[in-house]
């Protein structure tokens, strides 16, 4: 009985302590990296939105082609 109560105290001191991760000095994992890749993004999709809208605001003509005139028909009233 006295090996599960010295484990069970093992148990109660690990169980409190910090395990202590290394920090990666790795840049792929930094907060620098993060706002660049989030700004690339940003500023992907705002470009993208902002070349539509030259698009259609200089380019893109949305006048309606005129209607076909039929012959040979009778005007309605």
């Amino acid at each position: 009985m006295s090996g599960l109560s010295n484990l069970a105290s093992v148990v109660n001191q690990v169980k409190d302590e910090e395990i202590q991760v290394p920090k990666s000095d790795d840049f792929f994992e930094s907060k620098t990296f993060r706002l660049l890749t989030l700004m690339l993004y940003m500023g992907g999709v705002s470009g993208m939105g902002l070349s539509l809208a030259v698009y259609y605001f200089f380019i893109w003509d949305s006048r309606m082609p005129p209607l076909p005139v039929f012959k040979h028909t009778h005007q309605i009233g």
